[in-house]
């Protein structure tokens, strides 16, 4: 009997052995595998990889998890189902794709303004709009006011990003983890529910915009030359395609803009034509050229152009230079030349350039307070642009300031030339956070 069960114990090692092996080749063909997976699905063309996703990727898990810090779960929409701040607490609601100073291509963000634009710092509380997780927060000073910037993951594809809050609300900056300092950036999980309390904004606008990496934006030629620097601006999406109807109805009202889109409209790109964004060949696209002309924040945009349409009265034409004279400027294209009829091959387009002002419907200058029927008006003649569509993605451009059509004819050595960034590099080794 002995004999039998010793030779017994032999067969169950023999088998318990063979258990593991086959599992540890299980195990391994699977690493194996999803490595594979990985790699198939992370699209990146730099070096935007990090074990929390990928900046540059077009797969929308991946890019999800860079914009969340890897603090995201599950994937897919949600109804937004609160207003970022308290409808009594607004008086105006001003859509994407402004150009004002270095923000020289269209913004990505909408901009809430406080019923009293003047009011105190944290004078209005801001709240999330949907349930899901703080992944990211920021903090900066401009040497005059806090500014806030959190991101809310509703999942790994759809998020809700807001910046300018002159505070975070004390139950988020007790939840922040220990050691988190004003540089600090990821590492950050805070739950949150829809309509709780995550901060305030008083004397400048809240900034609010929503990313859906399931949809990437056609306007935009080449997503590189923007994932590079900002890899969340080719995933912005329409907020009023999320709230709910009683949210919309609710912040309707305090929309300056009356053209469809609503919310605005950020990019123009179009192969062979001179409408959209344009940087300066060699300046790595959105990113610019580090330092710029200046040490300035900004100074990346003054390797920017954009020849687009204002954010709120959308049949004018606007051009938006970077680097005028050393500083960013906007000027109003005078007679509304339409950029979409400057193409390759149609030579050098004269551009009379103006100043910008908005009228109300009576007639008297906007002063940024809410009205209906603002209208874009072009001022005094500045400068002629030359411009030229030199190829499917190259442009030349040269501003003569003071001159007028008449004067100007061809391009000197001062003409500067652009492309869509079709050469730019990752340069972000880190998270996709601001």
């Amino acid at each position: 009997m002995k004999i039998k069960n010793d030779e017994n114990g032999f067969h169950l090692t023999i088998v318990l052995l063979m258990i593991v092996i086959v599992g540890f080749i299980g195990f391994a063909g699977y690493k194996v595998l999803s490595s594979r997976n990985h790699d198939k699905n992370n699209s990146s063309t730099g070096n935007g990889a990090t074990s929390e996703g990928n900046a540059n990727s077009l797969d929308p898990v991946t890019k999800g998890l860079a914009l969340s810090n890897g603090q995201c779960s599950s994937t897919g929409t949600r109804p937004l189902t609160h207003a970022p701040m308290n409808p009594s607490d607004i008086s105006t609601i001003e859509s994407m794709g402004l150009m004002t100073g270095p923000h020289v291509t269209p913004a990505d963000h909408e901009y809430y303004y406080g019923a009293d634009q003047n009011a105190p710092v944290n004078t209005y509380p801001v709240y999330a709009d949907a349930d899901g997780v703080i992944t990211t927060v920021e903090f900066t000073n401009d040497g005059t006011k806090d500014a806030w910037w959190a991101t809310i993951a509703h999942s790994c594809t759809f998020m809700s990003n807001y910046n300018l809050m002159t505070s975070i609300a004390p139950a988020v900056k007790a939840a922040l983890p220990k050691g988190w300092g004003p540089n600090s950036n990821g590492n950050v999980h805070i739950p949150v529910k829809s309509g709780e309390l995550i901060g305030y904004v008083g004397h400048q606008s809240l900034d609010f915009q929503v990313w859906n990496t399931q949809t990437t934006l056609k306007g935009f030629l080449n997503p590189i030359a923007y994932n590079n620097a900002e890899p969340w601006k080719i995933n912005t999406a329409q907020p009023l395609d999320f709230f709910t109807a009683s949210v919309k109805s609710q912040i309707l009202p305090f929309y300056l803009r009356t053209v469809a889109p609503l919310d605005g409209k950020i990019d123009n790109d179009v192969i062979n034509e001179a409408v959209g964004n344009w940087f300066e060949v060699g300046s790595n696209g959105y990113a610019g050229t580090p330092g710029g002309n200046s040490a300035g924040q900004y100074s990346y945009s003054s390797t920017h152009l954009a020849l687009a349409y204002d954010n709120i009265d959308p049949g004018s034409e606007v051009f938006s230079i970077g680097n005028y004279q050393g500083q960013p400027m906007q000027f109003s294209a005078i007679g509304n030349p339409d950029w979409t009829k400057i193409t390759n091959g149609s030579g050098i387009a004269k551009v009379q350039l103006g100043s910008i002002t908005h009228t109300t419907a009576d007639g008297s200058t906007w002063s940024g307070q809410f009205s209906k029927g603002i209208k874009f008006e072009s001022g005094a003649a500045q400068a002629t642009a030359l411009i030229e569509v030199t190829g499917p993605e190259a442009m030349k451009v040269e501003v003569f300031p003071g001159k007028t059509p008449a004067q100007v004819s061809v391009f000197d050595s001062s003409a500067v030339s652009y492309d869509r960034g079709q050469n730019a590099h990752m340069i972000r080794s880190t998270t996709a956070t601001k």
